[in-house]
């Protein structure tokens, strides 16, 4: 048996997690002192929308329903559970016709944060860069809507998502 193998799956698993959820902070020490604060969030957002399509691929290879609200929340849920592990706790419930809350009550990215004594408000710009690129890539009829974020002080994060709204 090898060394790799010598570390069971689900630490594996735990501690990829823990360090794609300790990303942000990586790039912000690394690179944020060398760049303005524009540049520097335009290229994390970049780099954190990729990411979020990958929920698509993700959802489409495990053959994840996607045809409404609900399915759509529950497939972002459990990819975003795959990316940044157990420390990611979620609750989803229905709020209306074609609509689902989908309520953060642990992030994986503010853990990290408090763990380095930075602000939670940083994991802010590469979250919300993931979750909004993960939606579309499940179902580009649906799109989230921000209710309330941990990484800007509050309890959970309430996120809805809902039909795209076409004007």
């Amino acid at each position: 048996m090898d060394g790799f193998e010598r570390i069971p799956v689900d630490v594996r698993w735990k501690l990829a997690a823990r360090e794609v959820s300790a990303l942000p902070l990586a790039y912000r020490r690394a690179i944020r002192d060398g760049a303005d604060d524009q540049l520097y969030n335009e290229v994390e957002r970049a780099v954190w929308r990729e990411q979020g399509r990958e929920a698509g691929v993700i959802a489409r290879a495990f053959g994840m329903p996607i045809r409404d609200a609900r399915e759509v929340a529950e497939a972002f849920a459990a990819a975003t559970r795959v990316f940044f592990g157990p420390e990611y706790r979620y609750e989803i419930r229905d709020s209306g016709p074609d609509e689902a809350v989908l309520t953060v009550r642990e992030c994986a990215m503010v853990a990290r944060a408090n763990e380095r004594g930075e602000d939670p408000l940083t994991a802010c710009n590469a979250c919300h860069a993931y979750a909004n690129a993960a939606v579309p890539a499940l179902n580009q009829d649906y799109a989230l809507k921000y209710q309330s974020s941990i990484c800007a002080g509050d309890r959970t994060c309430s996120i809805t998502v809902r039909p795209v709204r076409r004007e």
